[in-house]
Parts: C-alpha cells; sequence; structure tokens
C-alpha cells in the first residue's frame, strides 16, 4: 500500500474518500454547472455519490492502471470542497504515466484551492508512484482549468484536438498538458 496520505497544505486536506462523503460530493457533482464541462450526466444521482463514495473508501490508495480518487476537505470548516482523480498508468504508456482529473464545489472556486492541492499531491506522487510524467486534459470552453494546470507547471502538448470527444450530446474540443517530472522538480527547487 501506498502511504502518502492524507496531505496537508496551508489550507487543505487531501484524504481518502470516506462513505459519509456522498451528500458533498453529489452536491457538486450535481450541480450543472459543475458538470458542464465533465464525462458525468447531471442529474447525477445521489446512489450513484453513495456507490462511487462507498468504492472509493474500500480501495487501497493509487491501483495500477486504475483511477483513485481524493476528497479535497477545507481545513477552516472541515467540509468537503473537491475532488482529485489520479490515474496510476491509465494511459497507453502505462505505468509511470500518471493521468489527473479535479473538479471543484462551487464555495472551493475562485479561492486558489485545486493549484493549491495539486502544488502538495504530484511531488508526493512522484517517488511511490515512480511517475515520469502527469498528463491532463481540458475541454477548451473551461480555460479556468487550464490556467490551474499552467499555475502548477504544465504545457501544452500539441494542437487543440477538435471534436475529440462526444459528450452530452455535442463534441469537445479538447486540450492535452503534460508535466514531466524533471520539471515540477526543477520548478520545486525555484
Amino acid at each position: 500500500m501506498i502511504e502518502v496520505l492524507p496531505i496537508l497544505t496551508e489550507r487543505l486536506t487531501l484524504r481518502k474518500f470516506r462513505e459519509d462523503d456522498a451528500v458533498a460530493f453529489h452536491g457538486w457533482r450535481n450541480d450543472p454547472a459543475v458538470a458542464r464541462y465533465t464525462l458525468w450526466d447531471c442529474p447525477y444521482p445521489i446512489e450513484e455519490a453513495e456507490r462511487f463514495c462507498h468504492e472509493q473508501a474500500s480501495l487501497a490508495p493509487f491501483p495500477e492502471g486504475a483511477y483513485y480518487q481524493l476528497m479535497i476537505v477545507e481545513k477552516a470548516t472541515g467540509g468537503p470542497v473537491g475532488d482529485i482523480g489520479v490515474g496510476n498508468g491509465v494511459t497507453p504508456e502505462g505505468l509511470g504515466n500518471v493521468r489527473i482529473g479535479y473538479t471543484l464545489s462551487p464555495k472551493g472556486q475562485g479561492k486558489g484551492y485545486m493549484t493549491e492541492a495539486l502544488r502538495a499531491l504530484l511531488p508526493a506522487l512522484v517517488t511511490p508512484l515512480k511517475v515520469s510524467k502527469f498528463s491532463a486534459d481540458i475541454d477548451v470552453r473551461n480555460p479556468a482549468s487550464g490556467r490551474v494546470l499552467e499555475r502548477v507547471g504544465f504545457k501544452a502538448k500539441g494542437p487543440v484536438q477538435l471534436k475529440r470527444t462526444f459528450v452530452k450530446g455535442e463534441w469537445c474540443d479538447e486540450q492535452e498538458y503534460e508535466l514531466e517530472v524533471q520539471d515540477l522538480i526543477s520548478r520545486n527547487k525555484e
């Protein structure tokens, strides 16, 4: 088992999901504005949130070839404000390549929380997961997500991929981002 959790930052705690996270998790997953640029359907049933939280709570962290979700908790309130998915070896390149995705609740947005969370999480994963590269992609209609990645050190990879994914009845253009571990290490030394 990989023991990096919980991860503490100045304002946040990143930890395993718990079954009692379902109501909070459902709150942002079921918000049309939050779900707009994601792959899940909205409305998002509470039963699905309960199932997902139960499943994630029962997993050992960061299984190979699968996604593992982390809960982001605001220290000041003790309440969940978002989540980060960590795909350990889910890309065609396999292990060593970690894919990330993230969501913030409306009350967690606009505070720099995701940048803070990723700046703490990514370096903590390098050694235990033997990471060589992190990757992510965004729907280009959500430029705020791209700015989060860029603040952490990710760079856009190649041109925008037009009509890459068909979601919620429409084709979505996506931008891929990458962060080489060497760049992450150099950035953290500055």
